[in-house]
């Protein structure tokens, strides 16, 4: 059977970021994605008094009600996508089990939806964190904007504890409105913290994703004999038999998801749970083909 040029393993042996990132975006998802902000996202600015040549469509009937004056809204389109992806480059990010890592999935997915919008001259800026900012680079729309984005994706290395809800906090004034908010984590985090931060993001108008990725080994707990279990954020480091305590880890697990994926859904963002064993096409075309069905906004000016 023919190897899958997707497979995460397949394509990690690709180690230029960029050729990979056009590799997944070129020979499988060109045509799949449109911003769903172009062209449709127009913000209401003030009324104007009417004019011959104006559109007679505009006219604000209320007003006119009022006042028995004739005036026009004011619309400033919006016709770029300013999107803010934030990676989690914690310790614990660099897990993998058979495959490649956590992080490296990540990375990997981060730098083909970077190319995938600013091919069509969207805004991508990127954050790398832990329990602290460790880059920032604002958003721009020039395709020559990858290499910077990709170089710093290259150069990341995972270390240290995660605190989403903390470097949320920090960027909530740097983010304006109708910003496109992608959040890539296992997020081993307080996910109720989260959610709180992510509100004042929604409150402004924006939209969030969070796409949640774990290893198959993090799902299934598939360990035999005995284990020692090591954290990779701190110095914890416990000797277990995985078989006696298999059935309450999968209930655990299971539980953080679901009430993550809940707690989601009751606020309006986007979750979506990725095995890290998942070729990486069949993630990004089912997301794309969902978001251009069913999940594309509508502005009504």
């Amino acid at each position: 059977m023919p190897e899958n040029p997707f497979d995460p393993v397949t394509l990690s042996k690709i180690t230029n970021m960029e050729l990979r990132a056009k590799l997944l975006v070129d020979g499988v998802l060109s045509g799949i994605h449109k911003s769903p902000y172009k062209g449709s996202s127009i913000e209401f600015l003030e009324h104007k008094e009417y004019s011959p040549g104006n559109e007679i469509k505009h006219i604000d009937w209320k007003v006119l009600a009022k006042t028995d004056r004739y005036y026009i809204k004011q619309f400033e389109e919006e016709t770029n996508l300013k999107c803010y992806i934030f990676i989690d480059s914690s310790g614990s990010m660099g897990y993998k089990s058979t495959g490649i890592s956590k992080f490296e999935y990540a990375a990997t997915l981060a730098a083909s939806l970077a190319y995938l919008l600013l091919k069509q001259s969207d805004l991508v800026g990127l954050i790398s964190f832990s329990d602290k900012a460790l880059q920032y680079i604002p958003p721009r729309s020039r395709l020559t904007h990858l290499h910077v984005l990709l170089n710093a994706l290259t150069e990341l290395k995972t270390a240290g504890r995660s605190d989403t809800s903390a470097i949320l906090n920090e960027f909530v004034e740097k983010i304006g409105r109708r910003s496109l908010i992608i959040i890539i984590s296992d997020f081993f985090d307080d996910t109720k913290k989260i959610i709180h931060q992510l509100k004042y993001f929604l409150f402004k108008k924006n939209e969030v994703i969070l796409f949640h990725i774990l290893d198959p080994y993090e799902l299934t707990f598939p360990f035999e004999t005995i284990t020692f279990f090591e954290s990779m954020e701190d110095e914890r480091r416990i000797l277990a038999d995985p078989k006696s305590m298999k059935d309450q880890y999968l209930s655990e697990i299971n539980h953080f998801i679901e009430q993550f994926r809940q707690s989601c859904f009751e606020n309006q963002i986007d979750y979506w749970l990725i095995d890290s064993s998942t070729p990486l096409d069949q993630a990004l075309i089912k997301f794309l083909a969902r978001r251009e069905t069913s999940l594309r906004p509508t502005h009504k000016g």
